[in-house]
């Protein structure tokens, strides 16, 4: 068994061989640091979902509150997420 993107899992035209795999639909995955000095909030939690809509897989960015010192570390958040969910 080989679990792949929806994107690849579809792509196989074989279904015997789909049948074999595992296809990844959706993946959320939530962020969490420790709150800023401005903030009462112990916690800070930012999460990042990917699901596929038929076309293609789109992020999607969801917080109450998340503190940077810079674009910089928004842009790493995202570049790690899509590593993990293979959009890269």
């Amino acid at each position: 068994m080989e679990v792949k993107p929806i994107e690849t899992y579809w792509d196989n035209e074989e279904e015997n061989e789909r049948e074999m795999n595992v296809g990844i639909d959706e993946l959320t995955i939530n962020y969490v640091q420790n709150g800023d000095c401005t903030e009462n909030d112990n916690v800070q939690q930012i999460t990042i979902s990917a699901r596929n809509n038929g076309l293609a897989r789109f992020v999607n960015i969801k917080t109450d509150s998340w503190s940077i010192e810079s674009e910089e570390d928004l842009a790493n958040l995202i570049r790690d997420f899509k590593k993990r969910a293979e959009l890269v």
